[in-house]
């Protein structure tokens, strides 16, 4: 049973989403205003932290030879990831890609703390790929098979918290 502090730190995002005139998501603005050159210097350096076992273990060989482009729409957000050197480069997004994997931030974050499974994502077309479904099969099989408990404890409550916010936000 959850001790009572942790049972309130566990109810804040629900009653933050209930706030009066908390209808989105709220950091689409400061997201937004964040420079392309950071967005890339910070995405790609979490993500060579995060997935450095992965790539130890070559499990990001695929992007070798393509080039994977990620649209956060709701945040303007245009990246292309590849692999260089193993390790995961990003730069801003062309139409070079080989796939194209595009929603809003709430879908990625859902995905992230899976929250909702890939699939669904796709079918109910809340996340869509584009372009070469081999790679994009292999990029989704890819984040299935991601440990959640490999990553820092602190990223994944802060992931499932945020979470917990975006589902308590009215649809």
């Amino acid at each position: 049973m959850a001790s009572i502090p942790h049972r309130f730190a566990l109810s804040i995002p629900q009653k933050l989403a209930k706030l009066p005139g908390i209808q989105h998501v709220p950091w689409k603005v400061p997201f937004r205003l964040l420079p392309k050159v950071a967005q890339l210097k910070v995405a790609e350096k979490v993500s060579n932290y995060l997935f450095k076992q992965q790539l130890i273990d070559g499990e990001f060989e695929f992007l070798e030879s393509t080039i994977l482009r990620i649209q956060i729409n709701d945040l303007s957000y245009d990246w292309q990831v590849s692999l260089k050197q193993d390790r995961l480069k990003f730069s801003q997004g062309t139409d070079a890609a080989d796939t194209t994997f595009s929603g809003n931030s709430k879908e990625f974050l859902l995905l992230a703390s899976r929250r909702e499974d890939p699939d669904t994502l796709f079918f109910q077309r809340r996340l869509s790929i584009e372009g070469n479904t081999e790679l994009g099969l292999q990029i989704k099989n890819l984040i299935d098979s991601v440990d959640l408990d490999e990553f820092p404890t602190s990223l994944n409550h802060a992931i499932y918290l945020t979470a917990d916010f975006v589902e308590a936000l009215p649809q």
